[in-house]
């Protein structure tokens, strides 16, 4: 009795050790976070698929080799991702195309999904583009996808020069009329092409295709919560049974031309909408150009008002001002929100599960965009399965002045056909974390 007396302290400390490190997160190597930050970590992770097809992994056994006289290929023992090593593909700044290609494989069925890519590109200014072909008879016949395609807008940015990275492709729209048959792939290649003012190294590390959903989804999100989507947006929303994300800015909230919060609040309550967050200042630039501290401000801010103001059901997601953001941001918006949308929108459509849940491609929308252009997209996105992302910012009654401004007529003809469309309507927290 003794030495359990004695011992039994020892115990309870151990546990209460225990349960202190579960609750803060600390460990070997881990920073504790002051309880505050804990309670803003998101509550949900995006989801994630396992692939259906495994077409090369880019190992010793790769069945990939360089078909072009420019340009070279070689594996990479020190840059690895997966595996014991990576295949280095290089430029040679000329502008000629370099092919790295997998010929007469066993048929592959890429009918019904999507293909993921993972990479790191090093001069990726100079990269102009970054090709997927396809065929089924040795290239006599191909279709061509686009991967990538560098553009110098910071708002265009899908990957980080250096940074490993994925990129997924929705098939279905190659850049000609397809004339491959998805159902017995045979012939795959991956080809680069520089801007002929300097080379540009690509490290591959896996090639695979995940099954698509079994109807292309399309999310529906206004930037901002200017009043126009509460005046304009929501009738004709309610008249379709259609249901949104807004992206609300805290320090706008109840100013002129924006909502109020009990504006925010019966759209939630009453229409079925979900209020994500946005950023808590006015800002005129990004989150990849703010400091840490300044980043943290933001994002807890916003995060903050959110729960103390009972926006729970879109609380873990997150819509980067300007579509902005880097790597190094990612890495702290991590600890507050398990995904993030960019307004990327020359990438072709998201796909679902999403290439990057903290780089969620988007489509915003300009005074300039047609109706038809819009439900084109929409179209698309039926057609390929994919996920289409349509982000809107104010609404008006009279025409357009300004870029982010959309005429309300041409809105419900936008909505009139979203509704008739074979696609599924979610917000953007039931497409990316599938709740």
């Amino acid at each position: 009795m003794h030495h359990a007396h004695h011992r039994l302290p020892a115990a309870l400390l151990a546990l209460l050790a225990l349960a202190l490190a579960a609750l803060t997160g600390a460990g070997y190597g881990q920073v504790a976070h002051p309880p505050a930050a804990i309670l803003l970590r998101p509550g949900a992770a995006a989801r994630e698929a396992s692939p259906a097809i495994v077409i090369d992994t880019f190992q010793h056994d790769t069945r990939f080799y360089k078909q072009s006289t420019s340009g070279t290929a070689e594996p990479d023992l020190h840059e690895v991702l997966l595996g014991t090593r990576s295949l280095r593909v290089s430029t040679d700044g000329t502008g000629q195309q370099v092919n790295l290609r997998a010929p007469d494989l066993e048929p592959l069925d890429l009918s019904g999904v999507f293909l993921r890519l993972q990479l790191k590109v090093e001069g990726l200014e100079h990269l102009r583009n970054l090709y997927l072909y396809l065929s089924n008879d040795g290239f006599a016949t191909h279709d061509v996808y686009p991967l990538l395609t560098y553009s110098p807008a910071p708002a265009e940015r899908v990957l980080d020069d250096g940074e490993w990275a994925t990129l997924t492709l929705n098939l279905g729209s190659p850049l000609a009329p397809p004339v491959v048959d998805l159902t017995r792939v045979t012939d795959v290649q991956l080809s680069l092409v520089d801007d002929g003012a300097a080379p540009v190294n690509v490290w591959f590390a896996g090639l695979d295709a995940l099954a698509s959903p079994e109807r292309g989804v399309v999310t529906l999100m206004f930037d901002d919560a200017r009043s126009g989507v509460y005046e304009l947006a929501l009738p004709q929303t309610q008249r379709h049974g259609i249901r949104a994300s807004v992206a609300v800015i805290r320090d706008l909230v109840g100013e002129e031309t924006f909502m109020t919060l009990d504006q925010l609040h019966l759209i939630e309550r009453f229409a079925g909408w979900e209020v994500v967050a946005h950023h808590v200042t006015a800002l005129d630039h990004g989150f990849d150009s703010l400091n840490e501290a300044a980043l943290r401000a933001e994002l807890e801010g916003v995060k903050e008002w959110m729960l103390a103001h009972g926006f729970r059901r879109g609380a873990d997601v997150i819509a980067y001002p300007h579509g902005l953001i880097d790597q190094p941001a990612i890495d702290i918006v991590r600890g507050y929100f398990a995904a993030g949308r960019t307004i990327v929108r020359g990438s072709g459509l998201e796909t679902l599960p999403p290439a990057d849940p903290y780089r969620v491609r988007a489509l915003s929308v300009e005074s300039t965009d047609s109706v038809h252009a819009l439900t084109a997209a929409i179209d698309r996105a039926a057609r390929e399965k994919g996920w289409l992302v349509l982000v809107f910012h104010q609404l008006i009654n009279s025409p357009p002045e300004y870029a982010p401004q959309y005429g309300g007529l041409d809105f419900a003809q936008v909505m009139a056909h979203l509704a008739a469309a074979d696609v599924d309507v979610l917000t953007f927290t039931e497409a990316v974390l599938g709740r």
